[in-house]
């Protein structure tokens, strides 16, 4: 596997990133197979690093950077570029509509003909406006396009070179069309009264794939979701998006069984976050809040035993959210990043649940750290300064 192809002592943490940005949200024409998850989850990887570096501890600094430029590298020899296309738009609105309809119609030619000449115009912001109808009850893409909304939404106003978008506008199209079936919203709910709720549901089996969108899939064929609801149908939110929701997702990570820590229990985490950072920053909490519960819901009802204790106080750790970050940034595993980073943003999110955050990263920290990551194409990364 390639390493790092930039000199790091000329980039800056910003033309780092963003020279990463520009080579990843070129697609590949072609994907290997064994590397369509790599691929997939670069763009991701890459923002949760970005977001990480502030972060990292300053002799860690080099390799964490290092591990930005390789990851690019490494994206870039997952097979051809797909050449860049030109198109004309009277206005965002109307690419954004020209790319809804074309994800719907699973047109990659005009997917890339939208995203394109969107990326290189709209901000973050704006294609969480633009596209956040689209992306939020997204199968496709493994349900990471709210991902990307959400953590490319907290880079710098103006974002990175083409916002990357080509990318995950590439990914929608090439994955199921239906997506969450989200019920009618009625106010007046809390998070208090949809924590109770989950601690409540119990397993189902997992589905007979082993992917988000048969995960997903698979709840709403079993009725799972049906106790997330009211008597009458209707899902009961708050008039603020519930991050202490999240609560549940990091005791699945602590209470649940091992095997499923470092790809189901981060997912649990990373898929339910980010539609309640999405309803944060638009005010609108009623669907985002009920994609978030699902997330966690399915995943509990999937791999799950019993249910999830909530009044269960982990042990303290003796760990800060800087050494977090840093174990993270030095290390390999895209989840792994994006899930450290999602327990630091939860824990400022909902301050009085810290310790559990910390705790929950610490132990997939450890999980990694006890057992190696034999997939690492950049082993001496972890030990460099």
């Amino acid at each position: 596997m390639p390493t790092a192809d930039v000199d790091l002592d000329l980039l800056d943490d910003q033309r780092l990133v963003a020279n990463a940005a520009e080579r990843i949200g070129v697609p590949r024409a072609e994907i290997p197979g064994d590397r369509f998850s790599f691929v997939l989850h670069a763009p991701l990887e890459l923002l949760a690093r970005a977001a990480l570096l502030p972060m990292v501890a300053p002799d860690a600094r080099d390799a964490a950077g290092a591990r930005i430029a390789a990851l690019a590298a490494d994206y870039e020899a997952c097979g051809p570029a797909l050449e860049g296309v030109h198109a004309a738009f009277d206005s965002l609105e109307s690419a954004a509509a020209a790319l809804a309809g074309a994800v719907r119609e699973g047109d990659l030619a005009a997917i890339d003909l939208a995203a394109g000449w969107l990326g290189e115009r709209a901000r973050p912001d704006q294609l969480r406006s633009l596209l956040g109808e689209l992306c939020l009850p997204a199968l496709a893409a493994a349900g990471h396009a709210n991902i990307y909304l959400a953590l490319l939404d907290r880079t710098q106003p103006r974002g990175l070179p083409g916002q990357m978008l080509r990318h995950p506008a590439r990914s929608l199209g090439l994955g199921p069309k239906d997506g969450i079936a989200v019920p009618a919203i009625t106010s007046g709910g809390s998070g208090d009264a949809l924590l109770s709720k989950l601690s409540r549901l119990t397993p189902v089996g997992p589905p007979a794939v082993p992917f988000i969108a048969p995960l997903l899939q698979h709840a709403q064929a079993e009725d799972v979701f049906a106790a997330l609801l009211e008597e009458d149908g209707t899902f009961h939110v708050p008039a603020a998006s519930p991050f202490q929701l999240l609560r549940y997702a990091a005791q699945t990570m602590l209470q649940g069984d091992p095997a499923h820590a470092p790809y189901g229990w981060t997912h649990c985490f990373t898929l339910a976050q980010a539609p309640l950072m999405i309803g944060n920053a638009t005010g609108d909490v009623g669907a985002t809040t009920f994609v978030a519960a699902a997330y966690m819901a399915a995943h509990w009802a999937a791999y799950g035993q019993g249910v999830v204790d909530l009044t269960d106080e982990p042990a303290p750790v003796a760990v800060t959210a800087s050494a977090l970050a840093t174990a993270a940034s030095r290390n390999h595993d895209a989840h792994r990043v994006k899930y450290t980073l999602a327990c630091i943003d939860a824990a400022a999110a909902d301050p009085e649940a810290t310790p559990l955050y910390l705790a929950a990263a610490a132990y997939l920290n450890d999980w990694w750290d006890q057992r190696g990551d034999s997939s690492d194409p950049h082993p001496e990364l972890v030990t460099s300064r």
